[in-house]
């Protein structure tokens, strides 16, 4: 006759064993297919977010690139007003100077 143990330890090799094993294998497959789908899902976000960096990028240097040059017409503005204020102020002076010597003329 079995003992009580070793009828124990029948039923859970050939009942319980197999249902347990049975539970936590589907558990781990739906944990593995849930963490494959979040990956997958991470993986394409990350891909968009790195295609949407390298356009910033691009993005940015054509501002960049645009911001210089309007610098560069900024410059030549300053110049040239800068340019016409020393032209008025040369007539001005041109101006005096004349006023002078036809005083001194006098």
């Amino acid at each position: 006759m079995e003992t009580l143990a070793e009828v124990l330890s029948t039923f859970h090799q050939r009942v319980l064993r197999p249902d347990i094993e049975r539970i936590v294998g589907e558990s781990e497959q739906r944990l593995r297919n849930e963490m494959h789908t979040l990956f997958d899902a991470l993986a394409q976000r990350m891909d968009r977010l790195e295609t949407e960096y390298h356009m910033l990028v691009a993005g940015l240097k054509r501002v960049e690139e645009r911001l210089d040059r309007v610098e560069e017409r900024l410059d030549k503005m300053a110049l040239r007003s800068e340019l016409l204020e020393l032209k008025v102020r040369v007539e001005g002076l041109q101006e005096q100077v004349r006023t002078l010597e036809a005083r001194l003329e006098q």
